[in-house]
Protein backbone atom coordinates (compact mmCIF):
# COMPACT_ATOMS: atom_id res chain seq x y z
CA UNK A 1 0.00 0.00 0.00
CA UNK A 2 1.60 3.71 -1.16
CA UNK A 3 1.35 5.54 1.91
CA UNK A 4 3.19 8.80 0.28
CA UNK A 5 4.34 9.84 -3.06
CA UNK A 6 7.92 11.74 -3.30
CA UNK A 7 8.62 13.97 -6.14
CA UNK A 8 12.39 14.61 -7.05
CA UNK A 9 12.89 16.78 -9.87
CA UNK A 10 15.21 19.21 -11.70
CA UNK A 11 13.93 22.93 -10.99
CA UNK A 12 15.67 24.03 -14.48
CA UNK A 13 13.33 21.77 -15.72
CA UNK A 14 10.18 23.05 -17.03
CA UNK A 15 8.36 20.22 -18.09
CA UNK A 16 9.51 18.39 -14.68
CA UNK A 17 8.73 21.75 -12.75
CA UNK A 18 4.82 21.13 -14.04
CA UNK A 19 4.58 17.89 -12.82
CA UNK A 20 6.13 18.50 -9.64
CA UNK A 21 3.40 21.37 -9.09
CA UNK A 22 0.29 19.30 -10.42
CA UNK A 23 1.26 15.92 -9.36
CA UNK A 24 -0.08 16.66 -5.53
CA UNK A 25 -3.78 17.63 -6.64
CA UNK A 26 -4.14 14.19 -8.16
CA UNK A 27 -3.22 12.03 -5.68
CA UNK A 28 -4.66 10.29 -2.63
CA UNK A 29 -1.86 10.25 -0.50
CA UNK A 30 0.77 13.02 0.93
CA UNK A 31 3.33 14.40 -1.59
CA UNK A 32 6.31 15.86 -1.01
CA UNK A 33 8.86 17.61 -3.89
CA UNK A 34 12.16 17.93 -3.51
CA UNK A 35 14.52 19.19 -5.70
CA UNK A 36 17.58 16.71 -7.49
CA UNK A 37 20.37 18.92 -5.94
CA UNK A 38 18.87 18.90 -1.95
CA UNK A 39 21.71 17.16 -0.43
CA UNK A 40 19.61 15.36 2.00
CA UNK A 41 18.36 12.98 -0.77
CA UNK A 42 21.25 10.63 -0.48
CA UNK A 43 20.36 9.99 2.86
CA UNK A 44 16.91 8.17 2.10
CA UNK A 45 16.68 4.54 2.01
CA UNK A 46 17.07 3.68 -0.14
CA UNK A 47 18.35 6.46 -2.26
CA UNK A 48 17.52 7.16 -5.67
CA UNK A 49 19.25 6.53 -8.44
CA UNK A 50 23.11 8.59 -8.84
CA UNK A 51 21.60 9.44 -12.29
CA UNK A 52 18.30 11.34 -9.84
CA UNK A 53 20.60 12.89 -7.94
CA UNK A 54 23.33 14.14 -10.54
CA UNK A 55 19.77 15.88 -11.92
CA UNK A 56 20.20 13.50 -14.81
CA UNK A 57 17.03 11.88 -14.56
CA UNK A 58 13.31 12.89 -12.49
CA UNK A 59 11.90 10.25 -9.96
CA UNK A 60 8.94 9.72 -8.65
CA UNK A 61 9.24 7.36 -5.26
CA UNK A 62 6.38 5.59 -3.78
CA UNK A 63 6.52 5.38 0.17
CA UNK A 64 5.14 1.86 1.47
CA UNK A 65 3.32 1.38 5.22
CA UNK A 66 6.92 0.69 6.36
CA UNK A 67 9.01 3.81 5.43
CA UNK A 68 10.47 2.22 2.62
CA UNK A 69 11.05 4.06 -0.83
CA UNK A 70 10.50 2.30 -4.00
CA UNK A 71 11.89 4.67 -7.13
CA UNK A 72 10.31 4.90 -10.64
CA UNK A 73 13.21 6.64 -12.48
CA UNK A 74 12.45 9.17 -15.21
CA UNK A 75 8.32 8.43 -16.81
CA UNK A 76 8.34 5.39 -15.39
CA UNK A 77 7.06 7.27 -12.41
CA UNK A 78 3.45 7.56 -14.09
CA UNK A 79 3.20 3.34 -13.31
CA UNK A 80 4.21 3.38 -10.02
CA UNK A 81 1.30 6.18 -8.68
CA UNK A 82 -1.32 4.92 -11.01
CA UNK A 83 -2.79 3.05 -7.78
CA UNK A 84 -3.29 6.80 -5.98
CA UNK A 85 -4.22 8.56 -8.60
CA UNK A 86 -8.04 10.10 -7.69
CA UNK A 87 -9.80 8.66 -9.80
CA UNK A 88 -11.25 11.92 -10.94
CA UNK A 89 -8.05 12.90 -12.10
CA UNK A 90 -6.88 10.01 -14.00
CA UNK A 91 -7.69 11.85 -17.19
CA UNK A 92 -6.11 14.80 -16.27
CA UNK A 93 -2.57 12.56 -14.35
CA UNK A 94 -2.25 10.98 -17.79
CA UNK A 95 -2.66 14.09 -19.90
CA UNK A 96 0.15 15.42 -17.55
CA UNK A 97 2.89 13.04 -18.12
CA UNK A 98 1.50 12.23 -21.57
CA UNK A 99 2.82 15.67 -22.11
CA UNK A 100 5.88 15.34 -20.62
CA UNK A 101 6.59 12.15 -22.52
CA UNK A 102 5.71 14.03 -26.10
CA UNK A 103 8.38 16.70 -24.98
CA UNK A 104 10.67 14.11 -24.36
CA UNK A 105 10.01 12.73 -27.39
CA UNK A 106 10.67 15.88 -29.16
CA UNK A 107 13.22 17.94 -27.78
CA UNK A 108 16.71 16.58 -28.20
CA UNK A 109 17.47 18.90 -25.01
CA UNK A 110 14.88 17.07 -23.03
CA UNK A 111 16.03 13.95 -24.28
CA UNK A 112 19.68 14.75 -23.44
CA UNK A 113 18.63 16.25 -20.13
CA UNK A 114 16.38 13.32 -19.09
CA UNK A 115 18.33 9.75 -20.10
CA UNK A 116 15.52 7.34 -18.85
Amino acid sequence: MITAVVVVYDVACPVCSRVARELPDMVRVPVTVRSCRDPQLAGLRPAPSAAVRACATPALGTVGRDGSVRWWPGLSGAIGVLPVVRPRELGAAIALLGSALRVRRRTPWSRDHHPD
